[in-house]
């Protein structure tokens, strides 16, 4: 079982490890900064979910969607107390057709981080 093992430092700045491992992530709230904020890092491991879960199933299906971009922006309530909406823009590399990106769209979209998400989250989704 995974476990990740957080530190608070200066300026609100923190720092995860991936315990037993090198892997680690950053974020920084205060600017200016160079890492991502939580609720940035939120959509990035959104994102990251949602293209390893487009990969799987085109794996499984035998078919390759290398070149597939997500991109995902977050949207604050007016306290930036809470993440109400996420805009999720989809990119396919043009040579897959329409009904194709609309499948691993909506496949992306079943990513066990998506699953995890509040339910009143808004997720206005674009597929290009």
């Amino acid at each position: 079982m995974a476990i990740i093992k957080t530190t608070l430092g200066k300026n609100l700045e923190t720092t995860g490890i991936l315990v037993d491992s090198a892997a680690h992530v950053k974020t920084a709230f205060i600017d200016p900064r160079s890492e991502m904020n939580p609720g940035e890092l939120l959509c990035a491991a959104l994102g990251a979910c949602m293209m390893t879960k487009m990969g799987f199933v085109a794996s499984k299906r035998g078919e390759d969607v290398s070149g597939a971009e997500v991109t995902l922006e977050p949207v604050f309530d007016d306290k930036h107390t809470r993440i109400t909406a996420i805009k999720v823009k989809f990119s396919f590399p043009e040579w897959l057709k329409n009904d194709y990106k609309t499948f691993y769209a909506q496949a992306a979209q079943e990513c066990p981080v998506h699953n995890s998400l509040r339910e009143d989250i808004a997720f206005n989704v674009s597929v290009k």
